[in-house]
């Protein structure tokens, strides 16, 4: 990957993508092919059981152990989760692995791990900001995922339609129980194509359930392949994870079953025997419901035009330039679990 140095940065910067889950490829790649057209160097490191370097693409730079990015010297580290190695070297950003949603648990709270949060619009922006006693910067950038969204290019056209099913791992908040032997009787009427994607964290059982229904009617998407999957299906069928937000943003309707907190841009339902009726209804939706879709973007991020990674790199070589140093206090429990997790004690 060939690139010309930034016209704004004295000397090119060293970039650090940390990966623990295979969902964050997509939100991460965006940054990289930003930074290298800015001149900067960008290298990867991948960690833990549930994240797997396979994904990367060949022309991608690995570093295969801790003490290799420690190495590294990075000027900034980039993360999608609550958490990075303070050991590193650089300003830790954090890029959040979801939109804000009013799901308890989803606004990230500040936690003394990072330097800059890059947030995707005003409602994450103020909690984060309110917080803030100095210790760290809040940069509105949008989320730089849906780069990858709304620049991913269709590969096929399906006859039969495509009906994508996501649900989120948490008992209290999943619906894939409840609706497996819907699904599992729709997919074998074969008439509709069923994508099906699982949360990494989701009940090894549920997932395998799910598997063991792949046929020609039903395909099961990993998590390194969700984008393709958004553009591929017509109609969505979810319940409370964040990644239907993103089905909304392409414009396409979404059914939803138990949502704690129903809108009118989706079609909600609390009973199993009311899928099919509804995926009916999204199939053929009506102009109100169409109206409200398109108005849902704007009301979660204003930033859906592509170039947020162009804003979180800017954001972090203005921080870089301006001699950030480190301000916050450390919490001491959780590196202490990092140090663990990764068996990194060198001090």
């Amino acid at each position: 990957m060939h690139a010309s140095p930034s016209s704004t940065m004295g000397k090119p910067l060293k970039f650090l993508l940390y990966v623990e889950q295979n969902y964050s490829f997509d939100i991460l790649r965006p940054i990289q092919n930003e930074a290298i057209r800015h001149g900067h160097q960008v290298k990867w490191i991948v960690v833990g059981k549930d994240a797997s370097a396979h994904f990367l693409h060949s022309e991608e730079q690995k570093l295969t152990t801790i003490e290799q990015a420690v190495a590294y010297e990075p000027d900034a580290v980039f993360a999608p989760g609550d958490r990075v190695p303070n050991f590193i070297s650089g300003i830790k950003v954090q890029v959040f692995h979801g939109l804000n949603q009013s799901k308890r648990g989803n606004i990230y709270p500040e936690r003394g791990m990072f330097d800059l949060y890059c947030t995707e619009g005003p409602g994450r922006t103020g909690t984060l900001t309110s917080s803030n006693k100095g210790n760290y910067k809040v940069v509105e950038t949008g989320w730089v995922k849906l780069d990858s969204l709304f620049q991913y290019q269709p590969k096929e056209h399906f006859d039969k339609p495509q009906i994508l099913f996501g649900s989120t791992f948490s008992t209290a908040l999943s619906c894939a129980e409840l609706v497996y032997e819907q699904v599992k009787r729709l997919s074998q009427t074969g008439k509709w194509q069923w994508l099906v994607t699982l949360h990494p964290k989701m009940a090894a059982s549920t997932v395998q359930k799910y598997k063991a229904l792949e046929s020609e009617n039903l395909q099961f998407f990993e998590n390194n392949q969700v984008i393709e999957a958004l553009h591929r299906a017509d109609v969505m069928v979810c319940d409370n994870s964040s990644v239907f937000q993103e089905f909304l943003l392409l414009n396409k309707p979404v059914v939803t079953v138990n949502n704690s907190t129903p809108l009118d841009c989706f079609i909600n339902i609390t009973e199993s025997d009311a899928l099919e009726g509804a995926i009916t209804k999204a199939l053929s939706p009506s102009q109100e419901l169409l109206d409200s879709i398109q108005q849902y973007g704007p009301s979660i991020t204003p930033y859906l035009d592509g170039k947020s990674s162009y804003r979180v790199v800017k954001a972090v070589e203005e921080m870089v330039s301006s001699n950030w140093t480190n301000k916050k206090p450390i919490n001491l429990l959780r590196n202490f679990k990092i140090r663990k997790k990764l068996n990194y004690w060198k001090f």
